[in-house]
């Protein structure tokens, strides 16, 4: 299975500076899919303006069918593809949106094909050419062209019951891998181990060893509080109960955000196989994102913590 043709078509789309939700939504139809849903809405701040969209994808036994198979959620997170006037071109913190459309392309084909995952598939994310710079250390990062929390509550949804988040992590001196990277799993406010399964699939699809992103605690705390966040990539657990877990595009060096001329086409492929397998596998009940007796054992002797870790984040 390769995704080659998916991430190139999508990178090529993506970088054209007058792309829109609603070109993007011309394009899936005039590839021939047509049997799932695309919803493009345009949400406006006083910063800028992004389309955001949602993808639907019925699987052979999901719940929109009325069948019983997981639906497994791919969060493109990014503050923008672009970051006009400033910088022309692609940026670096486009790798979310590339990843969830081009995995999402290469399902619907699948489908179209004849080759129908068990579940339900909903892709999220949002397209911005012009969106802001803001200042983070070691390098600057994207910013969001509307107010982080209005987007991440549009992200998730609870018909989702797992959710991978894909997203540039290069602006940091902790993981340092050119390719892609996964990490624990966070659910409602707990950082679990790293799925075995998840590790499974990590190797056959790259052959390498796995690279695990060491997220900590100050990572999943909302943006609201004022604390060093690696990135942006593990805060749609705030408004969803269900396990989320990080797909990290990485470099070995520091790569701002903002900066363009920096789209790795290879470690973007294996990002997108990644998740059509991982897709494929929850569909059929083989992946488990968290182990449900461990996890209540937790629960059972130290209790929830989501409450507490979502103190400042709207409702």
């Amino acid at each position: 299975m390769s995704t080659l043709k998916h991430v190139s078509e999508i990178i090529d789309l993506l970088d054209d500076p007058s792309v829109s939700g609603e070109k993007i939504r011309r394009f899936f139809i005039s590839r021939g899919l047509k049997d799932f849903s695309i919803e493009v809405e345009t949400i406006r701040s006083e910063k800028s303006f992004t389309d955001f969209m949602t993808i639907t994808i019925p699987g052979a036994n999901g719940k929109i069918s009325g069948g019983d198979a997981q639906t497994l959620g791919i969060v493109g997170r990014l503050g923008g593809i672009g970051a006009r006037p400033s910088e022309v071109g692609l940026v670096s913190d486009a790798d979310g949106a590339i990843v969830a459309l081009a995995a999402g392309y290469k399902i619907a084909e699948m489908k179209n094909r004849g080759e129908i995952i068990l579940g339900d598939i909903k892709i999220t994310t949002h397209i911005c050419p012009n969106a802001p710079i803001r200042p983070h250390k070691p390098a600057p990062m994207m910013d969001s062209p509307i107010n982080i929390f209005t987007l991440l509550k549009k992200e998730v949804s609870a018909d989702m019951d797992a959710v991978l988040s894909v997203d540039a992590t290069k602006a940091n001196l902790v993981v340092n891998h050119t390719g892609f990277a996964i990490t624990p799993t966070v659910k409602e406010g707990w950082i679990l181990k790293v799925s075995e399964e998840l590790i499974d699939i990590y190797i056959r699809v790259t052959g390498e060893p796995p690279v695990i992103v060491p997220i900590t605690m100050q990572d999943i705390l909302p943006y609201s509080t004022s604390v060093y966040h690696l990135n942006s990539m593990m805060q749609p657990w705030l408004y969803t109960k269900a396990p989320v877990v990080g797909v990290a595009i990485t470099t070995r060096m520091v790569v701002p955000g903002s900066v363009t001329g920096v789209t790795n086409f290879i470690s973007l492929e294996n990002a997108t196989r990644f998740i059509v397998e991982v897709a494929k596998q929850f569909g059929k009940g083989k992946v488990r994102f968290y182990d449900e007796e461990e996890w209540k054992t937790i629960l059972a002797i130290h209790g929830p913590l989501r409450d507490i870790m979502r103190r400042g984040a709207p409702e």
